[in-house]
């Protein structure tokens, strides 16, 4: 669609140009959101948010090339011969390790931004709170930049949108349902939802178990539309929708623990209470 633009000259990536609009977003949406809460410490927002897209980056990269790690086995034993310098080897780097998994970054930001709160003695159910929030406002703006970048293309559709573009060859000239548009509208209603229970003050220290619990079940049914290979499959699962199910399991369990646990402790303050009088 319009994978690059020029702003003043300088050719941009309309993917990095979303994705930084969507940083800044959640940056400022975060500090308006905590100005009020006495127990957020709001200097420590820029800094957590920055942990955590340096961890989001690394992560989606990783993942990304995990997924797609036939491809380096595949590239090298076809271009091994014809590579003669530092750059020819520079090059297939850059085409091996270049591709990004969303659910990479996410688990990466998580690392990122926990590593910071442990380093400061930080709350984690206070500013993961913050972060449920900000991960799919950020995520909405960076899958508008897909869609213009031409990846993470959709399944052949009928009345489709025709990519002409498109760095990946095979997501050009067929309409195709623009799926990254819809993950994208996904994303803003979730943030929009959690955000207002954040500002209610409902859900206290869960919020982040809510925005994985459904993140996991858009991402599992969205995969269905999706038509690029690259993402790569674990038996008849996408890698995505493979992850998507073992998130949502994971957090059900983690869920039913932190019940089994507040319910073990108001047990034994009533014996205690009941001891004492």
């Amino acid at each position: 669609m319009l994978p690059y633009i020029k702003i003043s000259g300088v050719q941009l990536s309309t993917y990095a140009l979303m994705a930084s609009i969507g940083f800044f977003a959640m940056w400022l949406v975060a500090w308006l959101a905590t100005r009020k809460r006495t127990e957020i410490d709001q200097n420590h927002v820029p800094h957590i948010a920055l942990a955590a897209m340096a961890g989001l980056i690394i992560g989606a990269h990783l993942l990304g090339t995990a997924v797609n790690f036939h491809m380096l086995i595949n590239a090298v034993r076809d271009n091994f011969s014809q590579m003669h310098s530092y750059a020819d080897y520079l090059t297939l780097f850059a085409y091996v390790f270049g591709g990004m998994v969303f659910y990479g970054g996410l688990f990466g930001a998580v690392i990122g931004a926990a590593w910071y709160m442990k380093a400061l003695k930080l709350s984690y159910r206070l500013y993961f709170d913050v972060m449920a929030f900000c991960v799919p406002l950020f995520h909405g703006f960076a899958r508008i930049g897909c869609f213009l970048g031409g990846c993470c293309y959709g399944i052949e559709c009928r009345h489709g949108i025709v990519f002409h573009d498109s760095p990946d060859l095979s997501a050009n000239g067929v309409p195709r349902f623009p799926v990254q548009l819809l993950e994208s509208g996904l994303e803003f209603v979730l943030f929009a939802v959690i955000i207002a229970l954040y500002l209610r003050r409902r859900l206290s220290g869960r919020l982040m178990y809510v925005y994985l619990l459904s993140y996991a079940v858009i991402r599992f049914f969205d995969e269905f539309l999706r038509g690029d290979r690259a993402r790569g499959f674990v038996g008849p699962l996408s890698t995505s929708q493979f992850i998507s199910v073992l998130t949502f399991v994971a957090v059900i369990i983690l869920l039913a623990a932190n019940s089994r646990g507040r319910r073990i402790a108001l047990r034994q303050d009533a014996v205690s209470g009941a001891a004492e009088e």
